[in-house]
């Protein structure tokens, strides 16, 4: 009784369910259930959950699978695999929160809780939307399960599934994610993003007779010093949009007093163009003289025309909704699904409502912005069809 109390509460405060606004306690519900990306069991409970909630409110709803059974959502507003318009977003979230994280909490205007920026929030205002225009247009909405997929199974990321199954957008993708702080910008690039692995070998064995072994470790460092002696530094260190190569992990033995055969160094590339693993990828190879080698993520990059003209739709209506803020057009660091549908050379925009603290026990997503987006998105797509049903 105290939650739905405070619950009503805070819906009244901020005035939404209007309008077209988000259902509070459809995202409080879906907030609440732990679908780590690893848990196939949680994630098919929520998508099952989100299906449930748009079919009694006329939306079309597709649980699918892909080859490891793992749920994923496809919904639209009319009956179809094929959609002008479509929704991309996804429902997993990142491990390790307490069950205290599961528990959403109201602070004022924002809710808190593990997945609430990245991004269930999101998922929330597509929902509100797809409802709002249930049997009008040809909009679709694909919910991914798995957005770090690859690096934890084998199989097929579910929004690769997807389209391998025939849901295939037509004109316009809109990717609603997580953009950290930075509410009041369109993104319509992201760069794309792959794991290398720098590999030395050698002979192993026990650390107190080195001169008797051929120690890869020191391998390992010196090629990557030729690497980081060989990069350039950048013309102008505030320009965020170039190809960015990080150290994030290194293997070498299990044991303390253990030379290893094998040493490893994992990289994180960000890279802009297509061509940007082939080129990395071989610049290593020629200036470590170690192995490289991919594996688990490869995300293509993104990049859009600003000048299009249903960008620039969505751009205005944005303006419109939010005369007060310097709203931008602008370009992401991160990777999101977006990738899976760069093949299709569509013109795709990512969004972010205001939201702090992705992947944090402070994870938290502002429920005013969330209404707002309903409102907007649902304003803007009205705009857009046609008399014969179809999207500009």
């Amino acid at each position: 009784m105290f939650r739905a109390i405070v619950l009503a509460a805070a819906v009244t405060a901020l005035g939404l369910a209007a309008n077209g606004g988000i259902d509070v306690d459809f995202l409080v519900k879906m907030l609440s259930i732990p679908s780590e990306t690893s848990d196939l069991g949680t994630n098919g409970r929520c998508t099952e959950f989100l299906a449930e909630w748009l079919r009694a409110r006329g939306v079309v709803c597709n649980v699918l699978e892909n080859d490891k059974g793992r749920k994923y959502l496809y919904a639209s507003t009319v009956p179809g695999k094929c959609h002008d318009y479509v929704f991309v977003s996804h429902t997993d979230v990142v491990p390790a929160a307490t069950p205290e994280q599961y528990k959403p909490k109201f602070d004022g205007d924002w809710l808190c809780a593990r997945g609430a920026c990245d991004t269930k929030g999101n998922v929330a205002v597509i929902c509100q939307v797809l409802a709002n225009l249930a049997g009008k247009g040809s909009i679709g909405a694909l919910i991914a399960t798995d957005e770090d997929g690859p690096t934890l199974e084998k199989g097929t990321p579910t929004p690769k599934a997807a389209l391998e199954a025939g849901y295939v957008p037509r004109k316009f993708i809109l990717v609603g994610d997580s953009a950290g702080e930075e509410p009041d910008q369109l993104f319509v690039a992201e760069k794309g993003h792959a794991r290398i692995k720098l590999i030395a070998r050698g002979k192993g064995g026990h650390s107190s007779r080195p001169w008797a072994l051929d120690n890869p470790i020191p391998k390992l460092m010196a090629g990557w010093m030729k690497a980081m002696a060989a990069i350039p530094p950048p013309a102008d260190p505030n320009e965020h949009w170039r190809d960015v190569i990080s150290p994030t992990l290194l293997k070498g033995s299990d044991a303390g007093n253990q030379i290893p055969d094998t040493a490893e160094m994992t990289l994180s590339l960000r890279f802009t163009t297509p061509d940007g693993y082939d080129k990395w990828a071989k610049f290593l190879r020629e200036t470590t003289g170690l192995e490289v080698e991919r594996y688990a993520t490869y995300r293509a990059p993104v990049v859009s025309d600003p000048n299009d003209p249903r960008i620039q739709a969505l751009f205005k209506a944005m303006q419109a909704k939010w005369p007060g803020k310097n709203m931008r057009i602008g370009r992401m660091s991160a990777a999101t699904d977006a990738s899976y549908f760069a093949h299709l050379n569509l013109p795709t925009v990512i969004y972010a409502p205001t939201g702090i603290g992705p992947h944090s026990p402070d994870e938290r997503v502002s429920l005013q912005s969330l209404n707002d987006y309903a409102e907007m998105l649902t304003d803007f797509l009205k705009a857009q069809v046609q008399p014969n049903g179809k999207m500009r």
